[in-house]
Protein backbone atom coordinates (compact mmCIF):
# COMPACT_ATOMS: atom_id res chain seq x y z
CA UNK A 1 0.00 0.00 0.00
CA UNK A 2 1.37 3.63 -0.96
CA UNK A 3 -0.66 5.24 1.52
CA UNK A 4 0.44 4.37 5.02
CA UNK A 5 -2.06 5.31 7.66
CA UNK A 6 0.60 4.06 10.56
CA UNK A 7 3.01 6.19 8.94
CA UNK A 8 0.22 8.94 8.37
CA UNK A 9 -0.60 9.13 11.93
CA UNK A 10 3.01 8.88 12.88
CA UNK A 11 3.35 13.05 12.12
CA UNK A 12 -0.09 14.35 12.67
CA UNK A 13 1.51 18.05 12.61
CA UNK A 14 2.12 17.30 8.36
CA UNK A 15 -1.75 16.51 7.92
CA UNK A 16 -2.48 19.93 7.58
CA UNK A 17 0.11 20.78 5.70
CA UNK A 18 -0.49 17.84 3.07
CA UNK A 19 -4.24 19.70 2.98
CA UNK A 20 -3.17 22.98 2.22
CA UNK A 21 -0.85 21.77 -0.55
CA UNK A 22 -3.63 19.57 -2.37
CA UNK A 23 -6.24 22.91 -1.41
CA UNK A 24 -3.38 24.80 -3.33
CA UNK A 25 -3.15 22.72 -6.07
CA UNK A 26 -6.67 22.57 -6.98
CA UNK A 27 -6.86 26.21 -6.99
CA UNK A 28 -3.93 25.88 -9.34
CA UNK A 29 -6.02 23.43 -11.17
CA UNK A 30 -9.02 25.49 -11.15
CA UNK A 31 -7.27 28.33 -12.44
CA UNK A 32 -5.46 26.55 -15.64
CA UNK A 33 -8.93 25.81 -16.42
CA UNK A 34 -10.65 28.98 -16.20
CA UNK A 35 -7.36 30.12 -18.63
CA UNK A 36 -8.28 27.26 -21.10
CA UNK A 37 -11.94 28.73 -21.22
CA UNK A 38 -10.88 32.24 -21.52
CA UNK A 39 -8.32 31.31 -24.55
CA UNK A 40 -10.63 29.52 -26.14
CA UNK A 41 -13.40 32.82 -25.64
CA UNK A 42 -10.72 35.46 -26.91
CA UNK A 43 -10.39 32.97 -29.81
CA UNK A 44 -13.86 33.40 -30.75
CA UNK A 45 -14.16 37.16 -29.93
CA UNK A 46 -11.13 37.89 -32.39
CA UNK A 47 -13.19 35.79 -35.45
CA UNK A 48 -16.37 37.99 -34.55
CA UNK A 49 -14.27 41.23 -34.24
CA UNK A 50 -15.26 41.37 -30.21
CA UNK A 51 -13.06 43.42 -27.95
CA UNK A 52 -10.98 40.64 -25.85
CA UNK A 53 -9.49 43.09 -23.00
CA UNK A 54 -11.95 41.17 -20.87
CA UNK A 55 -10.18 37.77 -21.52
CA UNK A 56 -7.03 39.09 -21.60
CA UNK A 57 -7.24 40.43 -18.35
CA UNK A 58 -8.85 37.59 -16.86
CA UNK A 59 -5.75 34.79 -18.37
CA UNK A 60 -3.47 37.52 -16.64
CA UNK A 61 -4.71 37.15 -13.83
CA UNK A 62 -5.35 33.39 -13.92
CA UNK A 63 -1.17 33.61 -14.74
CA UNK A 64 -0.60 35.74 -11.48
CA UNK A 65 -3.06 33.21 -9.33
CA UNK A 66 -1.35 30.12 -10.72
CA UNK A 67 2.15 31.41 -9.96
CA UNK A 68 1.20 32.48 -6.29
CA UNK A 69 -0.20 28.79 -5.98
CA UNK A 70 2.80 27.56 -7.73
CA UNK A 71 5.04 29.20 -4.60
CA UNK A 72 2.40 28.82 -1.54
CA UNK A 73 2.65 25.38 -2.39
CA UNK A 74 6.53 25.05 -2.43
CA UNK A 75 6.67 27.14 0.78
CA UNK A 76 3.96 24.35 2.41
CA UNK A 77 5.93 21.47 1.11
CA UNK A 78 8.81 22.74 2.98
CA UNK A 79 6.78 23.04 5.84
CA UNK A 80 5.77 19.58 5.53
CA UNK A 81 8.94 18.37 5.01
CA UNK A 82 10.79 20.32 7.98
CA UNK A 83 8.24 19.36 10.42
CA UNK A 84 8.77 15.61 9.20
CA UNK A 85 12.05 15.81 9.27
CA UNK A 86 11.61 17.57 13.08
CA UNK A 87 9.66 15.19 14.50
CA UNK A 88 10.73 11.49 13.47
CA UNK A 89 13.86 12.83 14.71
CA UNK A 90 13.01 13.55 17.39
CA UNK A 91 10.71 10.27 18.37
CA UNK A 92 13.74 8.33 16.98
CA UNK A 93 16.23 9.98 19.59
CA UNK A 94 13.93 9.61 22.06
CA UNK A 95 13.37 5.90 21.59
CA UNK A 96 16.85 5.21 21.39
CA UNK A 97 17.13 6.75 24.79
CA UNK A 98 14.59 4.70 26.25
CA UNK A 99 15.95 1.35 24.49
CA UNK A 100 19.66 2.28 26.31
CA UNK A 101 22.67 0.10 25.13
CA UNK A 102 20.55 -3.25 24.71
CA UNK A 103 19.19 -1.63 21.21
CA UNK A 104 22.87 -0.44 20.54
CA UNK A 105 24.42 -4.10 20.87
CA UNK A 106 22.18 -5.74 18.65
CA UNK A 107 21.53 -3.21 15.58
CA UNK A 108 24.66 -1.81 14.05
CA UNK A 109 25.54 1.57 14.65
CA UNK A 110 25.90 2.18 10.23
CA UNK A 111 21.79 0.58 10.19
CA UNK A 112 20.79 2.79 12.84
CA UNK A 113 22.17 6.13 11.24
CA UNK A 114 20.92 4.58 7.77
CA UNK A 115 17.77 5.04 9.24
CA UNK A 116 18.03 8.36 10.93
CA UNK A 117 19.46 10.05 8.04
CA UNK A 118 18.48 9.08 4.34
CA UNK A 119 15.46 7.03 5.92
CA UNK A 120 14.08 10.20 7.22
CA UNK A 121 14.84 12.28 4.39
CA UNK A 122 12.88 9.32 2.70
CA UNK A 123 9.96 9.68 4.31
CA UNK A 124 10.29 13.65 4.06
CA UNK A 125 10.17 13.69 0.76
CA UNK A 126 6.98 10.78 0.90
CA UNK A 127 4.82 13.26 3.01
CA UNK A 128 6.10 16.38 0.82
CA UNK A 129 5.94 15.03 -2.84
CA UNK A 130 4.33 11.52 -2.99
CA UNK A 131 1.05 12.10 -0.63
CA UNK A 132 0.01 15.26 -1.67
CA UNK A 133 0.48 14.67 -5.62
CA UNK A 134 -1.56 11.30 -4.85
CA UNK A 135 -4.75 12.98 -3.56
CA UNK A 136 -4.05 15.83 -6.17
CA UNK A 137 -4.35 13.17 -9.42
CA UNK A 138 -7.09 11.74 -8.05
CA UNK A 139 -9.06 14.62 -7.31
CA UNK A 140 -7.91 16.65 -10.39
CA UNK A 141 -8.97 13.38 -12.79
CA UNK A 142 -12.76 13.57 -10.91
CA UNK A 143 -12.93 17.25 -12.10
CA UNK A 144 -10.98 16.65 -15.41
CA UNK A 145 -13.78 14.10 -16.16
CA UNK A 146 -16.91 16.32 -15.52
CA UNK A 147 -15.82 19.17 -17.44
CA UNK A 148 -15.26 17.18 -21.09
CA UNK A 149 -18.13 15.55 -20.02
CA UNK A 150 -20.15 18.51 -20.19
CA UNK A 151 -18.74 18.81 -23.81
CA UNK A 152 -18.67 15.05 -24.47
CA UNK A 153 -19.35 12.31 -22.36
CA UNK A 154 -18.21 9.50 -25.06
CA UNK A 155 -15.36 11.01 -25.06
CA UNK A 156 -14.80 11.49 -21.10
CA UNK A 157 -15.87 8.06 -20.77
CA UNK A 158 -12.75 6.79 -22.98
CA UNK A 159 -10.49 8.66 -21.08
CA UNK A 160 -11.73 7.31 -17.85
CA UNK A 161 -10.87 4.04 -19.06
CA UNK A 162 -7.30 4.69 -19.06
CA UNK A 163 -6.97 5.04 -15.47
CA UNK A 164 -7.19 2.19 -14.48
CA UNK A 165 -4.22 1.33 -15.81
CA UNK A 166 -2.07 3.32 -13.72
CA UNK A 167 -3.16 1.52 -10.42
CA UNK A 168 -2.71 -1.83 -11.98
CA UNK A 169 0.60 -0.82 -13.09
CA UNK A 170 1.76 0.57 -9.76
CA UNK A 171 0.91 -2.96 -8.14
CA UNK A 172 3.09 -4.96 -10.57
CA UNK A 173 6.17 -2.44 -9.94
CA UNK A 174 5.50 -2.94 -6.41
CA UNK A 175 5.69 -6.12 -5.97
CA UNK A 176 9.47 -5.84 -7.74
CA UNK A 177 10.75 -2.63 -5.71
CA UNK A 178 10.04 -4.55 -2.56
CA UNK A 179 12.23 -7.02 -2.92
CA UNK A 180 15.23 -4.64 -4.90
CA UNK A 181 14.58 -2.05 -2.38
CA UNK A 182 14.67 -4.51 0.47
CA UNK A 183 18.06 -5.68 -0.98
CA UNK A 184 19.86 -2.21 -1.70
CA UNK A 185 19.07 -1.26 2.04
CA UNK A 186 20.28 -4.47 3.76
CA UNK A 187 23.69 -2.94 1.45
CA UNK A 188 23.88 -0.14 2.27
CA UNK A 189 23.62 -0.39 5.71
CA UNK A 190 26.46 -3.36 5.59
CA UNK A 191 28.58 -1.52 3.54
CA UNK A 192 28.44 1.37 6.11
CA UNK A 193 28.70 -0.62 8.86
CA UNK A 194 32.31 -1.83 6.92
CA UNK A 195 33.78 1.27 6.18
CA UNK A 196 33.07 2.96 10.11
CA UNK A 197 34.56 -0.51 10.94
CA UNK A 198 37.66 -0.50 8.85
CA UNK A 199 38.17 3.22 9.69
CA UNK A 200 37.74 3.07 13.33
CA UNK A 201 40.09 0.06 12.84
CA UNK A 202 42.59 1.74 10.31
CA UNK A 203 45.95 2.17 12.87
CA UNK A 204 45.81 -2.04 13.00
CA UNK A 205 44.98 -2.53 9.45
CA UNK A 206 48.34 -0.32 9.04
CA UNK A 207 50.62 -2.56 11.69
CA UNK A 208 49.36 -5.60 10.21
CA UNK A 209 49.33 -4.46 7.13
CA UNK A 210 45.82 -6.00 6.02
CA UNK A 211 44.79 -2.73 4.54
CA UNK A 212 44.84 -3.90 0.97
CA UNK A 213 42.91 -6.75 2.12
CA UNK A 214 40.36 -5.14 3.37
CA UNK A 215 40.45 -2.85 0.74
CA UNK A 216 39.41 -5.90 -1.59
CA UNK A 217 36.75 -7.02 0.47
CA UNK A 218 35.66 -2.93 0.64
CA UNK A 219 35.95 -3.08 -3.42
CA UNK A 220 33.46 -6.25 -3.22
CA UNK A 221 30.94 -4.71 -1.15
CA UNK A 222 30.92 -1.46 -3.03
CA UNK A 223 30.27 -3.17 -6.33
CA UNK A 224 27.49 -5.69 -4.75
CA UNK A 225 25.82 -2.26 -3.94
CA UNK A 226 26.78 -0.54 -7.38
CA UNK A 227 24.64 -3.70 -8.79
CA UNK A 228 21.92 -3.33 -6.46
CA UNK A 229 21.55 0.39 -6.75
CA UNK A 230 21.30 0.33 -10.61
CA UNK A 231 18.66 -2.24 -10.61
CA UNK A 232 16.82 0.49 -7.93
CA UNK A 233 17.56 3.07 -10.83
CA UNK A 234 16.11 1.13 -13.51
CA UNK A 235 13.07 0.09 -11.22
CA UNK A 236 12.62 4.02 -10.78
CA UNK A 237 12.44 4.49 -14.15
CA UNK A 238 9.86 1.84 -14.64
CA UNK A 239 6.81 3.60 -13.33
CA UNK A 240 7.87 7.19 -15.21
CA UNK A 241 7.87 5.25 -18.57
CA UNK A 242 4.44 3.48 -18.12
CA UNK A 243 3.07 6.71 -16.79
CA UNK A 244 4.12 8.54 -19.86
CA UNK A 245 2.82 5.60 -22.01
CA UNK A 246 -0.49 6.18 -20.67
CA UNK A 247 -0.49 9.62 -19.98
CA UNK A 248 0.55 10.73 -23.56
CA UNK A 249 -1.77 7.49 -25.02
CA UNK A 250 -4.63 9.10 -23.22
CA UNK A 251 -4.17 12.40 -24.00
CA UNK A 252 -3.75 11.19 -28.19
CA UNK A 253 -6.83 9.23 -27.52
CA UNK A 254 -8.85 12.35 -26.62
CA UNK A 255 -7.56 14.44 -29.09
CA UNK A 256 -8.73 12.07 -31.59
CA UNK A 257 -12.12 11.59 -30.02
CA UNK A 258 -12.59 15.57 -29.93
CA UNK A 259 -11.22 16.08 -33.42
CA UNK A 260 -14.03 13.48 -34.74
CA UNK A 261 -16.26 15.01 -32.41
CA UNK A 262 -15.94 18.28 -34.33
CA UNK A 263 -15.87 17.00 -37.84
CA UNK A 264 -18.82 15.62 -37.04
CA UNK A 265 -20.03 18.57 -36.00
CA UNK A 266 -21.49 17.37 -32.09
CA UNK A 267 -18.98 19.62 -31.28
CA UNK A 268 -17.91 23.21 -32.59
CA UNK A 269 -14.15 24.34 -32.92
CA UNK A 270 -14.08 26.09 -29.08
CA UNK A 271 -15.53 23.34 -27.56
CA UNK A 272 -13.42 20.96 -29.35
CA UNK A 273 -10.44 23.27 -28.29
CA UNK A 274 -11.28 23.07 -24.73
CA UNK A 275 -11.68 19.63 -24.76
CA UNK A 276 -8.02 18.92 -26.63
CA UNK A 277 -5.98 21.02 -23.92
CA UNK A 278 -8.23 19.58 -20.96
CA UNK A 279 -7.17 15.37 -22.21
CA UNK A 280 -4.07 16.72 -21.88
CA UNK A 281 -4.86 18.26 -18.18
CA UNK A 282 -6.26 14.80 -17.24
CA UNK A 283 -3.43 12.93 -17.33
CA UNK A 284 -0.39 15.35 -16.03
CA UNK A 285 -0.90 14.78 -12.35
CA UNK A 286 -1.29 11.25 -12.84
CA UNK A 287 2.13 11.18 -14.70
CA UNK A 288 3.76 13.30 -11.97
CA UNK A 289 2.54 10.53 -9.91
CA UNK A 290 4.35 8.10 -11.57
CA UNK A 291 7.22 10.24 -10.96
CA UNK A 292 6.99 9.83 -7.57
CA UNK A 293 6.31 7.21 -7.58
CA UNK A 294 9.67 5.72 -6.44
CA UNK A 295 9.88 8.15 -4.01
CA UNK A 296 6.82 6.47 -2.45
CA UNK A 297 8.44 3.07 -2.20
CA UNK A 298 11.37 4.21 -1.46
CA UNK A 299 9.37 5.71 1.31
CA UNK A 300 7.53 2.75 2.23
CA UNK A 301 10.47 0.83 2.91
CA UNK A 302 11.85 3.14 5.27
CA UNK A 303 9.41 3.30 7.14
CA UNK A 304 9.70 -0.30 8.07
CA UNK A 305 12.87 0.73 9.29
CA UNK A 306 12.24 3.44 11.43
CA UNK A 307 9.07 1.26 12.95
CA UNK A 308 11.54 -1.74 13.65
CA UNK A 309 12.91 0.84 15.91
CA UNK A 310 9.80 2.39 17.17
CA UNK A 311 8.29 -0.77 18.00
CA UNK A 312 11.25 -2.21 19.76
CA UNK A 313 10.80 -3.43 22.83
CA UNK A 314 11.77 -1.50 25.53
CA UNK A 315 12.61 -2.75 29.42
CA UNK A 316 9.64 -2.61 32.26
CA UNK A 317 10.92 -0.53 35.03
CA UNK A 318 9.09 0.57 38.17
CA UNK A 319 8.48 4.09 39.50
CA UNK A 320 9.93 3.25 42.78
CA UNK A 321 12.15 5.18 45.03
CA UNK A 322 15.29 4.46 47.38
CA UNK A 323 14.00 4.03 50.30
CA UNK A 324 16.97 5.43 53.13
CA UNK A 325 16.96 2.46 55.21
CA UNK A 326 19.72 2.69 58.27
CA UNK A 327 20.59 -0.84 57.92
CA UNK A 328 24.75 -1.13 56.81
CA UNK A 329 23.47 -3.40 53.92
CA UNK A 330 22.69 -1.48 50.60
CA UNK A 331 23.07 -4.45 47.97
CA UNK A 332 21.93 -7.44 48.38
CA UNK A 333 21.29 -10.33 45.22
CA UNK A 334 19.94 -14.15 45.54
CA UNK A 335 20.54 -16.32 42.67
CA UNK A 336 21.25 -13.67 40.15
CA UNK A 337 21.20 -14.71 36.40
CA UNK A 338 21.19 -13.27 32.66
CA UNK A 339 21.65 -14.44 29.66
CA UNK A 340 22.66 -13.56 26.43
CA UNK A 341 24.11 -15.58 23.78
CA UNK A 342 25.37 -17.79 26.89
CA UNK A 343 24.69 -17.51 29.91
CA UNK A 344 26.32 -14.43 31.51
CA UNK A 345 26.00 -14.94 35.36
CA UNK A 346 24.28 -17.81 37.17
CA UNK A 347 23.13 -18.14 40.39
CA UNK A 348 25.20 -14.95 41.79
CA UNK A 349 24.86 -14.05 45.60
CA UNK A 350 26.58 -11.12 47.01
CA UNK A 351 26.23 -8.71 49.84
CA UNK A 352 27.59 -5.51 49.66
CA UNK A 353 27.86 -2.95 52.84
CA UNK A 354 27.23 0.74 52.92
CA UNK A 355 30.76 2.27 52.75
CA UNK A 356 32.50 -0.66 51.58
CA UNK A 357 34.77 -1.55 48.92
CA UNK A 358 34.23 -4.55 47.11
CA UNK A 359 36.32 -5.79 44.59
CA UNK A 360 34.98 -8.30 41.56
CA UNK A 361 38.10 -10.21 40.52
CA UNK A 362 38.14 -12.53 37.09
CA UNK A 363 38.78 -13.24 33.94
CA UNK A 364 37.74 -11.39 30.53
CA UNK A 365 33.81 -13.01 30.18
CA UNK A 366 33.73 -14.49 34.05
CA UNK A 367 30.47 -12.34 34.44
CA UNK A 368 31.93 -9.77 36.73
CA UNK A 369 30.97 -6.73 34.33
CA UNK A 370 27.74 -8.22 33.75
CA UNK A 371 26.84 -8.22 37.30
CA UNK A 372 28.29 -4.88 37.33
CA UNK A 373 26.17 -3.52 34.46
CA UNK A 374 22.76 -4.83 36.15
CA UNK A 375 23.58 -3.00 39.76
CA UNK A 376 24.07 0.65 37.39
CA UNK A 377 20.44 -0.56 35.42
CA UNK A 378 22.42 -0.62 31.78
CA UNK A 379 20.82 -4.93 31.97
CA UNK A 380 17.53 -5.50 33.54
CA UNK A 381 16.57 -9.06 31.83
CA UNK A 382 17.97 -10.63 34.81
CA UNK A 383 16.46 -13.82 36.68
CA UNK A 384 16.49 -13.65 40.18
CA UNK A 385 17.02 -10.88 43.05
CA UNK A 386 18.94 -8.05 43.07
CA UNK A 387 17.91 -5.06 45.49
CA UNK A 388 18.93 -1.66 46.87
CA UNK A 389 17.96 -0.98 50.72
CA UNK A 390 15.68 -3.76 50.20
CA UNK A 391 14.06 -2.78 46.75
CA UNK A 392 14.55 -4.63 43.56
CA UNK A 393 16.61 -2.76 41.21
CA UNK A 394 13.59 -3.58 38.23
CA UNK A 395 11.26 -1.89 40.43
CA UNK A 396 13.56 1.38 41.03
CA UNK A 397 12.77 4.42 38.59
CA UNK A 398 15.64 4.44 36.18
CA UNK A 399 16.08 8.23 36.95
CA UNK A 400 16.56 7.29 40.33
CA UNK A 401 18.72 5.09 39.52
CA UNK A 402 21.17 6.73 37.78
CA UNK A 403 21.35 9.21 40.68
CA UNK A 404 22.05 6.76 43.23
CA UNK A 405 24.63 4.46 41.35
CA UNK A 406 27.57 5.57 38.72
CA UNK A 407 29.20 3.44 36.41
CA UNK A 408 32.97 4.35 35.09
CA UNK A 409 34.15 2.18 32.33
CA UNK A 410 37.65 2.05 30.38
CA UNK A 411 35.35 2.63 27.45
CA UNK A 412 33.43 5.79 28.70
CA UNK A 413 32.99 8.68 25.85
CA UNK A 414 34.36 11.60 25.61
CA UNK A 415 32.71 13.79 23.44
CA UNK A 416 33.79 16.87 21.24
CA UNK A 417 33.56 20.13 23.18
CA UNK A 418 35.63 22.13 25.90
CA UNK A 419 36.78 20.47 29.31
CA UNK A 420 33.51 22.28 31.02
CA UNK A 421 31.41 21.34 29.01
CA UNK A 422 32.69 17.34 29.55
CA UNK A 423 32.35 17.84 33.28
CA UNK A 424 29.22 19.29 33.24
CA UNK A 425 27.89 16.88 32.18
CA UNK A 426 27.89 15.00 35.75
CA UNK A 427 27.03 18.21 37.45
CA UNK A 428 25.26 21.18 35.47
CA UNK A 429 25.17 22.82 38.22
CA UNK A 430 28.85 22.63 38.88
CA UNK A 431 30.88 26.05 39.90
CA UNK A 432 34.14 26.25 38.34
CA UNK A 433 36.03 25.85 41.67
CA UNK A 434 34.19 22.58 42.13
CA UNK A 435 35.39 21.17 38.39
CA UNK A 436 38.45 22.64 39.51
CA UNK A 437 39.04 20.42 42.58
CA UNK A 438 38.32 17.18 40.92
CA UNK A 439 40.72 18.04 38.39
CA UNK A 440 43.50 17.93 41.05
CA UNK A 441 41.80 15.04 42.71
CA UNK A 442 42.49 13.50 39.45
CA UNK A 443 45.93 14.82 38.53
CA UNK A 444 44.84 16.53 35.47
CA UNK A 445 44.05 20.15 36.48
CA UNK A 446 47.99 21.07 35.87
CA UNK A 447 47.77 19.72 32.66
CA UNK A 448 44.33 21.35 31.62
CA UNK A 449 45.39 24.75 33.28
CA UNK A 450 48.85 25.03 30.88
CA UNK A 451 46.11 24.22 27.64
CA UNK A 452 43.56 27.04 28.25
CA UNK A 453 42.12 25.82 31.73
CA UNK A 454 38.48 25.03 31.45
CA UNK A 455 38.03 26.22 28.16
CA UNK A 456 40.54 23.38 26.56
CA UNK A 457 39.10 22.25 23.75
CA UNK A 458 38.50 18.10 23.42
CA UNK A 459 38.44 16.39 20.05
CA UNK A 460 35.83 13.74 19.45
CA UNK A 461 36.41 10.21 21.60
CA UNK A 462 39.14 12.84 23.56
CA UNK A 463 41.63 12.05 20.61
CA UNK A 464 44.18 14.70 21.80
CA UNK A 465 44.19 13.31 24.84
CA UNK A 466 46.59 10.32 26.29
CA UNK A 467 44.55 6.99 27.29
CA UNK A 468 45.32 7.83 31.13
CA UNK A 469 44.37 11.11 30.80
CA UNK A 470 40.83 10.35 29.20
CA UNK A 471 39.96 7.81 31.77
CA UNK A 472 41.07 10.45 34.99
CA UNK A 473 39.11 12.50 33.29
CA UNK A 474 36.30 10.33 32.88
CA UNK A 475 36.59 9.80 36.71
CA UNK A 476 36.58 13.79 37.36
CA UNK A 477 32.57 13.89 35.42
CA UNK A 478 31.61 10.75 37.70
CA UNK A 479 33.12 12.34 40.40
CA UNK A 480 30.22 15.34 40.05
CA UNK A 481 27.91 13.04 39.40
CA UNK A 482 27.69 13.12 43.41
CA UNK A 483 26.55 8.90 44.01
CA UNK A 484 26.41 7.05 46.63
CA UNK A 485 27.57 4.08 44.95
CA UNK A 486 30.26 3.99 42.31
CA UNK A 487 31.27 1.07 40.13
CA UNK A 488 34.90 1.00 38.07
CA UNK A 489 35.23 -1.46 35.48
CA UNK A 490 38.31 -1.56 34.48
CA UNK A 491 39.34 1.68 35.16
CA UNK A 492 43.46 1.25 35.41
CA UNK A 493 43.16 -0.82 31.94
CA UNK A 494 45.38 0.02 29.40
CA UNK A 495 46.89 3.41 31.04
CA UNK A 496 49.95 4.70 32.01
CA UNK A 497 51.27 3.54 35.38
CA UNK A 498 51.58 6.93 37.20
CA UNK A 499 47.32 7.48 35.94
CA UNK A 500 47.25 3.71 37.29
CA UNK A 501 48.28 4.99 40.56
CA UNK A 502 46.36 8.63 40.75
CA UNK A 503 43.17 6.08 39.55
CA UNK A 504 44.14 3.38 42.75
CA UNK A 505 44.72 5.91 45.13
CA UNK A 506 41.52 7.80 44.04
CA UNK A 507 39.24 4.67 44.50
CA UNK A 508 40.48 4.28 47.94
CA UNK A 509 40.23 7.19 49.22
CA UNK A 510 36.26 6.78 48.42
CA UNK A 511 36.17 3.96 50.78
CA UNK A 512 33.90 5.25 53.84
CA UNK A 513 32.46 8.17 52.14
CA UNK A 514 30.95 6.32 49.12
CA UNK A 515 29.77 2.50 48.05
CA UNK A 516 33.01 1.56 45.75
CA UNK A 517 32.78 -1.30 43.50
CA UNK A 518 35.83 -2.29 41.75
CA UNK A 519 35.93 -4.50 38.84
CA UNK A 520 39.26 -6.11 37.84
CA UNK A 521 41.19 -8.82 36.17
CA UNK A 522 44.32 -8.16 38.28
CA UNK A 523 44.12 -9.61 42.03
CA UNK A 524 46.58 -7.07 43.39
CA UNK A 525 44.12 -4.01 42.53
CA UNK A 526 41.78 -5.86 45.12
CA UNK A 527 44.36 -5.19 47.82
CA UNK A 528 42.59 -3.13 50.51
CA UNK A 529 39.28 -4.24 49.82
CA UNK A 530 36.50 -5.16 52.29
CA UNK A 531 35.12 -7.90 50.43
CA UNK A 532 36.19 -9.58 47.09
CA UNK A 533 34.49 -11.68 45.06
CA UNK A 534 36.27 -14.37 42.59
CA UNK A 535 34.02 -14.70 39.42
CA UNK A 536 34.83 -17.81 37.07
CA UNK A 537 32.49 -18.84 34.25
CA UNK A 538 29.49 -16.57 35.03
CA UNK A 539 30.15 -18.03 38.76
CA UNK A 540 30.95 -16.54 42.08
CA UNK A 541 33.69 -19.40 43.21
CA UNK A 542 35.01 -17.60 46.49
CA UNK A 543 34.38 -14.74 48.92
CA UNK A 544 37.10 -13.02 50.58
CA UNK A 545 36.55 -10.84 53.52
CA UNK A 546 39.52 -8.65 54.23
CA UNK A 547 38.59 -6.41 56.76
CA UNK A 548 35.88 -5.69 59.05
CA UNK A 549 33.43 -2.60 58.62
CA UNK A 550 35.21 -1.74 62.19
CA UNK A 551 38.49 -1.55 61.10
CA UNK A 552 37.96 -0.73 57.36
CA UNK A 553 38.69 3.23 58.94
CA UNK A 554 41.73 2.90 60.15
CA UNK A 555 43.58 0.97 57.30
CA UNK A 556 42.56 2.87 54.71
CA UNK A 557 45.05 5.26 54.41
CA UNK A 558 47.35 1.88 54.19
CA UNK A 559 45.92 0.01 52.11
CA UNK A 560 45.32 2.65 49.78
CA UNK A 561 49.54 3.38 49.41
CA UNK A 562 49.46 -0.95 49.07
CA UNK A 563 47.00 -0.51 46.40
CA UNK A 564 48.59 1.64 44.60
CA UNK A 565 51.77 -0.37 44.14
CA UNK A 566 52.02 -3.21 41.53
Amino acid sequence: MMIDKRLVNLVPEAKKYVFYTVVLQILGLVSNTVFIFFTADALRKIKNNDTISLSIAVMITCLIVSILVNILASRTTFRTSSKVKITLRTKLYQKLLSLGTAYREKSATAKIMQVITEGVDQIETWFGAFLPQFYYSMIAAVFTFCIIAFFNLKMAIVLLTCIPLIPVSMVIVQGIAKKILGKYWAQYANLADNFLENLEGLTTLKIFEADEFKAKQMAGEAETFRRVTMKVLSMQLNPIIIMDTVAYSGAALGIVFALKAFYAGSLNFYSAFICILLSADFFIPLRRLGSAFHTAMNGVTASKNIFEILDAEEKKYGNKKISAQSKQLLIESENLGITFDRPALKNCSIKIRKGSFTSFIGQSGSGKSSLAKIISGIYGNYTGSIKINGTEIKEISRTELYNFVTYISHLDWIFAGTIRDCLLEGDPKATERKMQDVLKKTGLWEFIKENDGLKMKLREGGTNLSGGQKQRLSIARALLHESEVYIFDEATSNIDVESEKIILDLIHSLKGKKTVIMISHRKENSKGADSVYNFEDGTIKTLRKTTSLRTAGTSRIKNRRTGGTK
